[in-house]
Order: structure tokens, then C-alpha cells, then sequence
């Protein structure tokens, strides 16, 4: 039996190196998979192993002061998610390049919303009120919640960006969510630096609300590992995308078999044959030339 969890934590760290360091020692010896990121303002990581090394790290972990309160999302898995170990130090635990410091307490982000308030929001569909999804494009396009609004944003640094398309919202209360929590903290303290007020987030994110509410989530939840994306509620499953080429509905995502190019995208079964693993017509040529070579 093997598990991945996700975790992170805002928390001031002194000496991320020194975290990094000894993290890195805990991981090597537990034979663990996956990325860690830490810098001065907290720590967010996903990993995998098998079962028992993952319940030594957790306990290990919590044991350290500033993380004795920090939250797994975990779920079972058959095999590593991930090729190898990253552990590394950056200046943000997810990149916003604002200077949004959501460390300390008292610090001003959003409320953090249950999955049972989370879930009465969408059932009452209100006009006062507003979903917005915090994560990147490509990963709404496979599965979201329903009525929410997806900002057309290709990485979260580019959060920024669509501000002025949000602002039309600002006289409601906006409640935002992610997959695991992590932007969300980020993004919710964004919008009230700018002005904005009645702002919530849905606390730990996708994960733990498919935990009570699977239903809710059309589609498909894109993950950052080997499965790229997991289907959350195993009674009803929903397709929403469509395939790149035809147009018809698709779950699956693909990387385009030119090295140049390898950009990820939709394609059903028959068209990733059809057009040999590529996203375009001159992707196919390239492709056809360099395997006669």
C-alpha cells in the first residue's frame, strides 16, 4: 500500500537552507518521492511512498514546532507519482512576485470557508455571490465547480493580471477555492491589498471538500504528478473538456510528441492515433521527419 499527501503551511522560517537540508535528510532515508518547497514564508510539498514511510514523515514532521498543526490532504495510490526527490529553496512557497507577507497573525487574507457553507453557496446560487477559481486554465478546463468563474490565467503568478476583469465582482462577497489551499491564501490576501472586501476562501482546498461533496466538482481535478488528473466523484463522472482536434468530449491530456513544442492538451484516443501524439498539422510533420531519419 502506497499514499501521496499534500501539505503546506504560511509560517515564518528563519533559515529555510537549514529546513531544506534536513527535510531532504528525512525523505532520503524513508525512500520518499516528490517536491518540497520552502522559503522564508512557509513550506508546501507533495509526496509519495509507501504507507508506513509516510506515516514516519508526517509524525516527524508535526514534530517540528512550526508545523505541529499542519494538514495532510492524502489518498491511497498503486505506485510513485513521481520520478525523484526535489526539495528546494525559493522565494515564495507559489509564486505571486507581490509583496503580500501572510505569515504573521492577524494577517489580512480570506475567511476561511467549510465545505458545508462552501456547498449551501452553490446550491443557493446566489446573485450576491460569486465562485472564483484560483488555479491556471488548463487546469479549470478539466473540472471545476459549478457556477464558479475561471479566471483565463495560463500560471498563478499571472493572478495579478486579471484584476481589472474582476472587479465587477467587488461589491459581492467572493468566495475563492484551489485545489489544496495554498493559492488561495495568496490570491484572497491579493484582492483585499486592492480594495476588495467579503472575500472567503475554501479552507484545504478540492481535496479535502471531494472529501464530503464529490458531486459538486464537474469534471476532472488536475493533480501535479504522474496522473496528471483524478476523478473525484466515482458515482457520477462528468466530461467537460473536448478533445483539441475533433472537438468531441475528452478527459485525457497529452503531451504533444514534438519536443519543441510539448504542449499539454485534451486529445480523446482516437485522435492522439490519428495525429501521431501531436497538437497541430505542422507538429505532425516534424514528428514524421525526424522518425525516418
Amino acid at each position: 500500500m502506497k499514499k501521496v499527501i499534500l501539505y503546506y503551511k504560511y509560517i515564518k522560517i528563519d533559515h529555510p537552507l537549514a529546513l531544506k537540508n534536513s527535510q531532504f535528510k528525512v525523505c532520503k532515508r524513508l525512500n520518499l518521492k516528490g517536491r518540497v518547497i520552502i522559503s522564508q514564508e512557509g513550506i508546501n510539498g507533495t509526496l509519495s511512498g509507501k504507507l508506513a514511510d509516510i506515516e514516519e514523515y508526517k509524525k516527524e514532521l508535526i514534530s517540528n514546532a512550526l508545523f505541529s498543526d499542519i494538514i495532510f490532504k492524502e489518498s491511497s495510490i498503486k505506485e510513485d507519482l513521481f520520478p525523484r526527490l526535489s526539495i528546494k529553496v525559493r522565494d515564495e512557497i507559489v509564486s505571486l512576485n507581490q509583496k503580500i507577507d501572510i505569515t504573521t497573525d492577524g494577517a489580512k487574507k480570506g475567511e476561511y470557508i467549510s465545505p458545508e457553507d462552501f456547498h449551501k453557496i452553490i446550491l443557493e446560487n446566489s446573485n450576491d455571490t460569486v465562485i472564483i477559481d484560483a488555479r491556471n486554465n488548463y487546469e479549470s478546463y478539466i473540472g471545476r465547480f459549478k457556477n464558479s468563474i475561471t479566471p483565463n490565467i495560463d500560471n498563478f503568478r499571472d493572478f495579478p493580471k486579471v484584476i481589472n476583469d474582476l472587479k465587477k465582482y467587488k461589491g459581492k462577497k467572493i468566495v475563492m477555492y484551489c485545489t489544496g489551499g495554498v493559492r488561495c491564501e495568496k490570491a484572497s490576501a491579493f484582492l483585499l491589498k486592492k480594495g476588495f472586501k467579503n472575500i472567503y476562501q475554501l479552507k484545504e482546498g478540492i481535496l479535502n471538500y471531494a472529501n464530503y461533496y464529490p458531486e459538486d466538482f464537474e469534471g476532472k481535478c488536475y493533480v501535479f504528478d504522474k496522473r496528471v488528473s483524478i476523478n473525484l466523484d466515482a458515482k457520477n463522472r462528468t466530461i467537460i473538456s473536448k478533445c483539441r482536434h475533433c472537438n468531441e468530449y475528452s478527459d485525457q491530456y497529452i503531451n504533444c510528441q514534438n519536443k519543441k513544442c510539448n504542449l499539454q492538451f485534451v486529445c480523446c484516443n482516437v485522435c492522439e492515433k490519428k495525429f501521431h501524439h501531436t497538437c497541430s498539422l505542422e507538429c505532425i510533420d516534424i514528428v514524421i521527419q525526424v522518425q525516418s531519419k
